[in-house]
């Protein structure tokens, strides 16, 4: 068997370093790809949330002629009716007259200030998930202007 020649013990090393280099990178590239999109969509999720309930809360703030702040907010109408936004769970619900609506699902903490009428509202939305994103953000809206 003098003419046949095997790859020695170092060369097939060599082979395997090369090889396990090669899978792990790729292996690597693999997780990128299926988890970078789930925590983009978790992100998106959080922001579109309280993006939702800043535009209602804008567009309600500024037709209204008097607000309630804490943990909730109470807006007065020029006509007398009210609209309320709670935290039912961790559902922010906004309700007019008897129609409820929830604008926002994940809120796991709102807070509602009122100061010279300017309604400042500290929002957190943090959707399930297991990469625990969580979005934190301050909104100010000033209420109408008094007819005086």
């Amino acid at each position: 068997m003098k003419g046949e020649r095997g790859f020695t013990l170092v060369e097939l090393l060599i082979a395997i370093a090369i090889m396990g280099s090669i899978f792990g990178v790729l292996g690597e590239v693999f997780h990128q790809v299926v988890t970078i999109p789930e925590y983009g969509n978790d992100k998106v999720t959080a922001l579109h949330e309280l993006q939702n309930v800043a535009h209602w809360v804008n567009l309600d703030g500024q037709m209204a002629e008097n607000a309630t702040g804490g943990n909730g907010l109470v807006l007065t109408l020029p006509d007398d009716s009210s609209i309320s936004y709670t935290l039912a769970g961790t559902d922010l619900v906004r309700s007019a007259g008897t129609a409820e609506r929830t604008l926002a699902k994940n809120i796991t903490n709102v807070n509602f200030s009122v100061v010279n009428r300017c309604i400042t509202m500290d929002i957190t939305s943090s959707p399930a998930g297991r990469w625990e994103v969580s979005e934190n953000e301050t909104y100010k809206v000033h209420l109408r202007p008094t007819g005086s």
